[in-house]
């Protein structure tokens, strides 16, 4: 997919809008093309050659943009305007020719494109596998790698320049060499000579830093040898160097999101200590030696590697275990292992290895209550406490181990609390309180009821009246809009039999959330999570209304909601949570026919909506709003067949869904209970009544 920045980055180049380069190839060749478009674009040319005068214009410094994407094509045989308009804007088109280029449809349309747009443009070809001229070669026509465009047919068009990267050809060096010359109407061998003479001097890091760790590694192991007092003064040196690159550079950088530029060093730390022997290493020698794991890990999770950064994470855990079992006390090598029990936690549970992280998650939260034991007043501390209790609390409402779960919120809440006290007014810090009270109310709701869940999550709308009011951050206003839908919709959790009271509350609450719901909106049109907020928030509203006898005001807070739903960032959006706002709009459409008067559009509602939802077959994923839709579903349709004068097919729902959702009582949420006891009360009234 063309990203929304590439045509913006294209007006960079040179002080014209454009690309250096459009870079045309097969999807089979996709991993290559990646790999050369960012060999070319982070080429820096060399600095006595930057300037020149050339017939493309002065030479630049590197090599940006280059338009590589094309995910965005239709299945239809033309090529998007988008990628259109990148062709035309384009100095030169490099092919990367392979046997899948050679049959590419698009690879061929976006060469004849380039020359009818840009007559002027240069194309060079890089040959990735296959061969030019294969039948004239004597090898299998299959083996073609031109395109057949790219070989012309018109009198005046010029041979393409070829670069071959195949080992049997120029290699990689050299071919990127022949593309880097072709883009920059250069000679070769002013590229040669002068990549030669870089190569030489180049440093591997963005400071200088890394060049002098390896240097004092290199002299250290030479003086080790020769004179030990000069190996024990540059061994010094290089450990308070990698100090330097594991905790100052380090903190520089995270912030930034730039960790990937210490993946060298990391690499070179491991290195230099597995040069050494196992009873030379210190403590602190094993201990950096776990950071540096630890720093690998961070750096393949960012990179996607998930199985590098489980396997740096589990070598750092082993040697953190061995640092605390020698020395148990000290609080830096708590703090170590913690974080090796946390990382290690957190990647066997992406990996559903659920013994594993509940385990890690535990001896995690024990490490940091023992850091406390030490320094109490230590807010670094409070929140890896506070950290290490939420995440255990989390895992066990996954697993659906809520009363567990509650005493883990409670104390990720007192140890949140400390911190945003002592913090004075720092926001995150009471952004953290009002969430740990959003959770604790989500797990006291089917462990202690309604009253103990209000409670918490009036806790929470006071901390963000409070503490949060003045905050300058969408994020907070859509967490406290969403809390105040939260409270009005537990006032209105025992649905039909609300009282009164319960539902004018949740009428107060809702519609001074509507303003700031269309507010999220207005401000950000495109988030999905915060109209999908503003669908739930009217949805409810409606709700609350056709409770309340207010259908006119009910039948507007639904048009509102399917109008939020019908802008085009919604129209592909998946996932259970948008799936049970659909069905959710849905069950009101049809309880709005109802109310109309409209039974017939009602009934064919609530059948396909009753039908949908008794194809589920797992509710775990689904307890908390799928439950609740099929009880209300099959209540609403209940109703109106019992209106209608069909008590054994009405009788026949209620039973099914009693019989399926009952097992489930203790995990189930307020208003699915509530829908529950109603049918079982039902049936319970027409056996009686047929005796």
């Amino acid at each position: 997919m063309m990203r929304p920045d590439a045509v913006n980055r294209g007006r960079d180049m040179a002080g014209q809008d454009g690309f250096r380069a459009f870079i045309s190839y097969s999807h089979d060749d996709q991993a290559e093309a990646s790999r050369i478009h960012k060999a070319l674009e982070t080429y820096r040319v060399p600095a006595r050659l930057v300037g020149l005068d050339t017939s493309k214009g002065p030479v630049p410094h590197r090599l940006t943009p280059i338009f590589r994407d094309r995910e965005d094509l239709p299945a239809s045989g033309d090529l998007s305007e988008s990628v259109r308009s990148a062709l035309a804007q384009s100095q030169t088109l490099i092919v990367l020719c392979s046997p899948s280029a050679a049959r590419s449809r698009w690879v061929e349309a976006e060469i004849r494109i380039f020359r009818e747009v840009n007559p002027d443009g240069d194309i060079l070809a890089a040959i990735i596998a296959g061969e030019p001229g294969a039948q004239a070669g004597g090898h299998s026509a299959d083996l073609e790698c031109f395109p057949p465009a790219l070989l012309g047919s018109g009198a005046g068009e010029a041979e393409p320049v070829a670069a071959d990267f195949r080992p049997s050809g120029d290699g990689r060096r050299m071919a990127l060499l022949k593309l880097v010359a072709g883009l920059l109407d250069l000679r070769l061998d002013q590229l040669i000579q002068r990549d030669l003479q870089r190569r030489q001097r180049r440093v591997t890091v963005i400071t200088g830093a890394l060049a002098a760790l390896t240097l004092v590694m290199a002299t250290l192991t030479v003086f080790a040898v020769t004179a030990r007092s000069e190996a024990e003064r540059r061994k010094a040196e290089a450990e308070d160097l990698i100090e330097f690159m594991l905790s100052d550079l380090r903190t520089r950088l995270e912030p930034v999101g730039r960790l990937d530029v210490l993946d060298a060093v990391g690499a070179k730390v491991i290195e230099y200590y597995d040069g050494q022997s196992a009873r030379n290493l210190s403590l602190d020698d094993l201990g950096r030696r776990a950071r540096a794991f630890h720093l690998l890990g961070e750096i393949d999770s960012d990179m996607g590697d998930l199985e590098s950064a489980y396997r740096n994470f589990n070598t750092a855990y082993e040697a953190t275990s061995r640092i605390i079992a020698v020395d148990p006390n000290e609080p830096g090598r708590i703090y170590e292992h913690a974080q090796s029990a946390f990382w290690v936690g957190y990647f066997a549970w992406r990996r559903n290895e659920l013994e594993t992280t509940e385990a890690r998650f535990i001896e995690y939260r024990d490490l940091s209550e023992r850091l406390l034991s030490h320094d109490s007043e230590n807010l670094e501390w409070q929140a890896e406490a506070a950290y290490a209790h939420s995440n255990l609390g989390t895992l066990y409402i996954d697993q659906d181990r809520l009363a567990e779960a509650r005493v883990e919120m409670r104390q990720a809440l007192a140890r949140f609390l400390t911190i945003a006290e002592a913090s004075g007014d720092s926001e995150q810090a009471w952004i953290d309180v009002a969430d740990a009270y959003g959770w604790i109310a989500f797990v006291s709701e089917p462990v202690e009821g309604r009253e103990a869940a209000m409670a918490a999550v009036r806790d929470q709308i006071e901390v963000y009246e409070t503490h949060l009011s003045d905050a300058d951050n969408w994020s907070v206003r859509r967490s406290a809009m969403a809390a105040e839908y939260a409270l009005a919709r537990l006032h209105i959790v025992e649905g039909v039999d609300a009282e009164p009271q319960d539902v004018a509350d949740a009428l107060d609450l809702l519609r001074t959330a509507s303003f700031e719901a269309d507010a999220l909106i207005r401000h950000d049109p495109a988030n999905v999570e915060w109209r999908l907020l503003g669908i739930r928030q009217r949805v409810w509203l409606a709700e609350a209304n056709l409770l309340a006898g207010n259908i006119d005001a009910a039948r507007q807070a639904y048009l509102d909601a399917t109008s939020f739903m019908a802008h085009e960032s919604w129209a592909d959006v998946q996932g259970i949570r948008f799936e049970d706002t659909r069905l959710q709009a849905a069950l009101i459409e049809s309880r709005l026919f109802i109310a109309m008067g409209d039974l017939d559009s009602a009934g064919l509602s609530l059948a396909h909506l009753l039908t949908s939802l008794q194809q589920i077959e797992d509710w775990s994923a689904r307890l908390s709003k799928g439950t609740y839709l099929y009880a209300a579903t099959a209540n609403s349709f209940a109703d109106l067949l019992e209106r209608q004068g069909n008590m054994q097919e009405a009788a026949r729902i209620r039973a099914g869904m009693v019989h399926r959702l009952s097992p489930l009582m203790e995990r189930l949420p307020l208003d699915t209970r509530a829908e529950l006891r109603r049918a079982e009360a039902r049936l319970g009234a027409e056996r009686i009544s047929a005796e």
